[in-house]
């Protein structure tokens, strides 16, 4: 049996996913219900349970986790470090190894100037910056010598990126939403194997948005590193870091780097916070990615 993991970060993230899912007139025919569904979610905080599983798929299974729901009450949501010592859970739900992972939730997109807010990025590709290297958070204070700091690449075939040609990629883009701040001008797909993923880790005060995508983003390029930066976040770094399966990163973008407060916190004209509707959209769009994408994910895990 071949073991397909989609981990989402937070249960906001993970409830508009999910809605997408379960929509018959957002998801293609060759998507089946899951036969197993935990939504509502009903369980303590903490408990190893998925959100929903796939078994309809011949020799395949499909999982989709929330981190959230899997970490104990006693850790901080957003902690790096408690997420790192709960996400062992999900690996260890089954026997079987993860044959392939795939980190889903909401991010920044890696500029200052070029908005892609609405847009799902697609890649493989994972940095992670420690945000406070020295321990100063008592709510997150993990490291990892060996794997911050430097680019970690995926082993995952580059024809997984091919499974989004031109009528998947149409079939998606037609269902996305448009987020309500500083919408990009075109709500599309952006898959690249060669993405860069960055992940600044141990930040539990959401102040630090201000300045944590410049800062993750200088270390990259000090790092000697390249890449385009698709996606600026707190945890794909982590998920990745659990099993040496191919992984892959779907990024729901909410913000520019270095925008979150003007494109995610902001507000209409008559002064109404939008952030809830600006992460739904972001996320419900990583959805109905996934809608389309897993029915194709499924015959490639087989080959």
């Amino acid at each position: 049996m071949k073991r397909v993991l989609l981990i989402a970060n937070k249960n906001w993230e993970v409830e508009p996913i999910l809605s997408a899912l379960l929509n018959y007139k957002i998801r293609p025919i060759e998507l089946p219900n899951p036969c197993h569904l935990n939504y509502p979610w009903t369980f303590l905080q903490g408990s190893p349970q998925p959100r929903a599983i796939w078994d309809s798929f011949a020799d395949v299974t499909i999982e989709l986790w929330c981190v959230q729901d899997i970490m104990d009450k006693n850790w901080n949501s957003s902690s790096s470090q408690g997420k790192n010592e709960c996400l062992p859970r999900v690996i260890n739900y089954r026997k079987e190894n993860p044959d392939l992972v795939i980190a889903l939730g909401t991010s920044g997109y890696g500029s200052e100037v070029e908005n892609n807010n609405g847009c799902v990025v697609l890649g493989s590709n994972i940095f992670i910056h420690n945000f406070h290297p020295n321990g100063e958070n008592p709510n997150s204070s993990w490291d990892d010598l060996n794997n911050f700091e430097k680019l970690l690449s995926s082993t995952i075939d580059s024809s997984f990126f091919n499974l989004l040609d031109s009528t998947i990629r149409s079939s998606i883009e037609q269902r996305l939403l448009k987020p309500f701040l500083n919408p990009s001008n075109v709500i599309q797909v952006l898959s690249e194997k060669e993405f860069l993923g960055l992940s600044t880790v141990n930040i539990t005060d959401y102040a630090d948005y201000k300045s944590a995508d410049q800062i993750g983003m200088k270390a990259i390029a000090d790092a000697g590193i390249s890449l385009k930066i698709g996606s600026v976040e707190t945890t794909h770094g982590v998920i990745r870091l659990q099993s040496n399966a191919p992984f892959v990163f779907i990024s729901g973008i909410t913000d520019r780097a270095g925008h979150f407060d003007d494109d995610v916190n902001g507000t209409d004209t008559k002064g109404n916070k939008k952030t809830e509707s600006q992460n739904y959209s972001a996320s419900y769009n990583i959805g109905v990615c996934l809608a389309w994408l897993i029915p194709q994910i499924a015959t490639f895990i087989k080959t």
